[in-house]
């Protein structure tokens, strides 16, 4: 096999006796006039040769790629693949994509000043941009010249794609559960919820429903999860403390991990100690010990809707708009205990 970075259209078309159109026809399925006999010579010499077309040149070449930018929400240096719900979601954004004939092109960013920016000199066809905190969309909120749709994101961009999940509703749901259960003393704990309107907005459903039912959340016991070294101290603080919080409602699966496996360091037991309660019913969420009680979300029904959404748009850079606010749901396991008779 030749070296493919010296295999050129140039190369196959005079060993096929065609022009470099037709080739290119060929290797782009518009074969339409081209006879059966030239198109088995063409891809006889193409499978010999090892060509492989150069994305690249022809994103730039056409008006348009199949280049799909995925912008995920991670600061410099961080690895988004060790947050597991990160990786599933883009996962299964890539499965789509493939799926729909489109290449993916991944970024983690911090600083999306240049986002709009690149996104027009990489010349892809659309982005997916995920979970992304209000201060950084504020730099792209007039981006319309490449089709896009925000994913678990809620600041307001006037003519803008957005799917999620409905965290508020979530948010409710968990403290129905929990006061059910017998908890009357609680804490939230969030990813980022001064910066996260996925935390803020199931911090609020929390809140609302708890006030409902004449119960409150104190300020003090509403926490951001610290660095791992911070973590322990964190909870000794909270745990501690003579009005400890019986049920730790956290807003994501991998931070009711975190929190079980500090807890377990620390000789506290789950749930006879205090219960957690996870967001998202990731897999690791029936392997903690005990097995989390958590909110179902339909992370690959997520997936679908956003690239199905995008995919539209690229197609049809005048349609309207869509929003889709996917269901979430009680996945009870044994992370939660009932409390008979709490003590106020």
């Amino acid at each position: 096999m030749r070296d493919v970075n010296l295999v050129t259209l140039k190369e196959i078309a005079r060993e096929a006796g065609v022009s470099m159109t037709t080739v290119s026809n060929v290797i782009n399925g518009n074969a339409g006039r081209v006879s059966a006999a030239t198109i088995e010579r063409i891809e006889e010499i193409i499978r010999r040769s090892g060509y492989v077309p150069n994305q690249a040149a022809r994103s730039l070449a056409q008006r348009e790629s199949h280049i799909v930018a995925i912008i995920a929400q991670g600061h410099e240096g961080e690895n988004m693949f060790r947050n597991p719900y990160m990786a599933e979601f883009i996962g299964d954004v890539t499965i789509e994509l493939q799926r729909q004939g489109y290449f993916p092109l991944l970024r983690f960013t911090d600083d999306y000043r240049d986002v709009e920016r690149d996104l027009l000199g990489w010349n892809v066809a659309g982005a997916v941009l995920c979970g992304a905190f209000d201060r950084n969309l504020q730099y792209i909120k007039g981006l319309s010249s490449v089709p896009a749709v925000l994913t678990d994101t809620y600041f307001p961009i006037p003519d803008m794609n957005y799917v999620c999940v409905d965290d508020l509703t979530g948010g409710r749901i968990a403290a129905q559960y929990l006061t059910d259960m017998g908890h009357v003393r609680l804490a939230f704990i969030g990813n980022s919820v001064e910066e996260s309107g996925v935390d803020q907005l199931r911090l609020q459903g929390f809140s609302e429903e708890l006030a409902r039912r004449s119960l409150s959340l104190s300020p003090e016991n509403v926490l951001t999860l610290p660095e791992p070294e911070h973590q322990e101290a964190m909870l000794r603080a909270l745990l501690d403390h003579p009005a400890a919080p019986t049920a730790l409602f956290c807003t994501a699966d991998r931070i009711a991990a975190q929190i079980i496996h500090v807890l377990r360091r620390q000789g506290r037991s789950v749930p006879q100690d205090v219960s957690v309660m996870g967001f998202d019913d990731l897999p690791l969420a029936g392997m903690t010990q005990p097995p989390l009680t958590t909110l179902g979300q339909d992370i690959a029904g997520k997936a679908r809707a956003a690239v199905d959404i995008l995919v539209r748009h690229i197609c049809d850079k005048t349609a309207p708009a869509e929003c889709i606010q996917q269901d979430v749901w009680l996945v009870e396991r044994s992370s939660v205990r009932r409390i008979e008779s709490p003590a106020n």
